[in-house]
């Protein structure tokens, strides 16, 4: 379900008298001050270079342009030849096999040409300062293995011939400073928090690990449904620090901390909770049927459930809503 069609129903529909009124904060006292997470706060070092790393591509990930993008025009200029591009892979390092999330990096030479790996940059110190403050370990977010940068040769190694020739890296533009990328955690059967995977529980879990992410400097952001999932434990984990700000950076700060975790809160109280009027567990019908490790409904069990309102009941039987 797109947040356009959220936005719509919050928009076009009178309140409901169930609804849960997502929590506030106040900037005075947000996020919390702890003589624990203060040492985080500066720490501003990108850990561990690979250096020969062998990778298997398997799947492409990209997805849609973030919800960020086309809401601020800023981070839409960047050409889509400078954007990411993110893949499920195999990789093999000395002692260290397993399953990542490969995260590969254009250089921004067009729009950022002082610095071409800012962003690149801002999500490697992002993912360092998490797991320097443990919170990759405890799982608020995928774990970080490190970062690669492709040999200048990447494009004519034969050895890498399987890599520059994937359709979404072979449509790279030429140039002398190769790609980056950065090694993370792959969380399988985990789904995007949406509508049909939402609870009270999850919601209100989702946004005390937002504060703890807040409370070490970090900005995310990009705090759309996209980037939030559930694990296959049902805890929520937020992934994508690509478009984050970490302090001491000007925009980090206790207004912006503010906004956004009111902004996310609205998004998971306002919208998704609210558009089930419940905590029902559902998932859309299909002869196999997507299940994402807990109870499922189909759809027609959903709009027949009794804990729905008959309002939502009526819009979702009216505009047959879609993943």
């Amino acid at each position: 379900m797109s947040l356009d069609t959220l936005w719509h129903y919050q928009n076009d529909t009178p309140v409901d008298p169930y609804r849960l009124d997502p929590p506030s904060v106040h900037e005075s006292a947000y996020p919390p001050r702890r003589k624990s997470t203060k040492n985080y706060q500066t720490y501003v070092k990108k850990i561990r270079r690979f250096r020969k790393l062998q990778v298997q591509l398997l799947e492409c990930l990209d997805h849609e342009s973030s919800m960020s993008e086309r809401l601020y025009p800023c981070t839409s200029e960047r050409p889509e030849s400078e954007r990411p591009r993110v893949f499920k892979a195999f990789a093999e390092y000395e002692k260290f096999q397993c399953l990542i999330v490969l995260k590969v990096v254009p250089p921004s030479t067009l729009s950022n040409p002082d610095n071409p790996f800012y962003q690149f940059d801002q999500e490697a110190i992002a993912y360092a300062r998490l797991a320097k403050a443990g919170l990759c370990e405890a799982g608020y977010v995928p774990r970080y293995y490190g970062w690669y940068e492709f040999p200048p040769s990447w494009r004519s190694d034969p050895a890498l011939a399987h890599i520059s020739n994937h359709p979404r890296l072979s449509e790279l533009p030429h140039s002398e400073t190769p790609p980056r990328a950065l090694l993370i955690e792959y969380l399988e059967n985990a789904s995007p928090i949406s509508p049909w995977n939402i609870t009270s529980e999850i919601a209100h879990e989702a946004l005390r690990r937002l504060t703890e992410i807040h409370s070490i400097g970090l900005l995310h952001c990009d705090g759309f449904p996209r980037n939030l999932i559930v694990a296959r434990d049902g805890k929520p984990v937020w992934i994508d620090f690509g478009s984050s700000e970490h302090s001491p950076h000007d925009r980090v700060r206790p207004q912006t901390l503010v906004e956004e975790y009111e902004n996310v809160a609205s998004l998971l109280f306002e919208f998704l909770t609210h558009a089930l009027s419940s905590s029902l567990q559902i998932a859309p019908e299909s002869s196999e049927g997507k299940t994402y490790g807990i109870q499922t409904f189909t759809c027609r069990q959903f709009i027949s459930a009794p804990q729905m309102s008959p309002r939502w009941r009526n819009c979702y039987t009216a505009n047959n809503l879609k993943m």
